[in-house]
């Protein structure tokens, strides 16, 4: 590959930090920032015994302004330096889902949370300097 040819990234290497804690997941929407139209991300993953992103939409549910930003970095490889990665600032849980169940199936149980957020940033790449806004 020649220097002036772009890299190109994968999107199976990946790692999502809700506040400052990191949870895996297997899968996030695409990101969006559109003008006029609610943003929200879906992250799913295996469910497991812990039950921190149901309580977390409960207690949103219940009143409580608890905003969280989230952070998703793009790795360039499994267990890979980052290469790029988005801030969702602001996050908050608008629906959670669990599982669909099937006796005939083998599948692995999921768990679904969309997040509405106030703003997407897309944050500098490691080693560079965040381009300055033009006026």
């Amino acid at each position: 590959m020649s220097a002036s040819e772009p890299l190109l990234f994968g999107t199976s290497h990946f790692r999502v930090l809700i506040a400052r804690e990191e949870l895996g997941f297997s899968d996030v929407s695409r990101l969006t920032s559109e003008t006029g139209a609610a943003d929200v991300v879906v992250l799913r993953r295996a469910l497991t015994q812990s039950t921190e992103l149901y309580e977390w939409r409960r207690r949103v549910a219940g009143g409580e302004d608890d905003r969280r930003d989230v952070t998703i970095e793009m790795l360039d490889g499994a267990g890979g330096a980052v290469v790029h990665s988005w801030r969702l600032v602001g996050a908050r849980p608008q629906r959670w889902s669990g599982p669909s169940f099937d006796a005939s199936g083998v599948a692995v149980a999921m768990e679904e949370l969309e997040l509405a957020y106030d703003d997407l940033v897309w944050l500098a790449a490691p080693g560079t300097t965040p381009k300055k806004e033009r006026r």
